[in-house]
């Protein structure tokens, strides 16, 4: 076993107009579509099919702008039941390090006499800053009554369509993310960016993202989003969204987040203003962490 990371190239791709959001860099999906991209095809080389994501937590390093070349370095992590894969996004022109990524599949650990699998221990610049991936946001999630009484829905009551699962009768697991951030606010905002009082501009930009799915969700169901903010520090904002199945009052999938307050004209982070912490703070709910 190694522990230095040896990295097989799995994908590349380059960052195009579409995949450039209102912050002015590539937006999280276009990242997550790269990782995803890159265990379809260790999957594929290592003959395991199409198992379902179980979970994937995701580190952003350097954002990355319309034009740049990049590709996407994968291997097997060693030491879990199930099957989990490290990738790492980098600009090729100069190697700058986008983003880090671990995926954990719905498929036994690879083993067997004949067949030999390379695996690497997790590196350094890998590990989570924030974000716990020892604990199970599934199990320790609150339930759809305590949510409801605590006023966190972040989503109306809709039901899941073909939009949500790419026309598949039932959400591929790396889609779960549709039925979190899908459908309308209950406040009826649609605009993510903040003119501040100061006279900037600022919105949250991704820094960690951990998302856990139960299980797969057909089209048709009916569900409904909810969240709060479990940390809030000077830049730092640590959220947890939950979906639920409305009908079974079941759990489908949780989100972790870890967001930084982001000054659009600046390119920088910065503390945040007074009416963007009043508006988090109103949904901090730190007990449910």
């Amino acid at each position: 076993m190694s522990t230095q990371p040896e990295l097989t190239v799995s994908h590349t791709s380059t960052v195009t107009p579409d995949q450039i959001d209102e912050l002015g860099h590539m937006n999280v999906r276009w990242y997550g579509a790269n990782a995803v991209a890159a265990t379809a095809t260790m999957c594929e080389r290592l003959g395991l099919g199409e198992p379902p994501l179980h979970s994937t937590y995701t580190r952003h390093h350097h954002e990355q702008m319309e034009g740049n070349q990049l590709e996407v370095r994968s291997a097997v992590l060693a030491g879990a039941p199930h099957v989990r894969f490290f990738h790492e996004l980098r600009n090729r022109a100069n190697n700058d390090l986008a983003a880090t990524f671990v995926h954990e599949l719905d498929h036994e650990a690879i083993a067997g006499p004949g067949l030999e699998v390379h695996e690497i221990d997790l590196p350094d610049y890998g590990h989570p800053r924030s974000i716990d991936l020892a604990i199970d946001r599934t199990s320790s999630a609150p339930s759809l009554a305590d949510v409801r009484s605590r006023g966190l829905a972040t989503r109306i009551e809709r039901r899941v369509t073909t939009e949500d699962s790419m026309d598949a009768d039932v959400v591929p697991t790396w889609l779960t993310n549709n039925l979190l951030w899908g459908g309308e606010r209950p406040d009826g905002v649609t605009d993510w960016i903040k003119e501040t009082a100061d006279g900037d501009r600022v919105a949250f930009a991704s820094m960690e993202t951990r998302l856990s799915v139960v299980r797969p969700v057909a089209v048709g169901t009916r569900i409904q989003s909810f969240g709060a903010v479990i940390a809030l520090g000077t830049k730092i904002a640590h959220d947890l969204n939950w979906v639920f199945d409305l009908d079974t009052e079941e759990l489908l999938a949780v989100a972790e987040t870890v967001d930084l307050a982001f000054s659009i004209p600046n390119r920088r982070s910065r503390e945040m203003p007074p009416e963007v912490r009043e508006r988090e703070e109103a949904r901090l709910h730190p007990d449910l962490a």
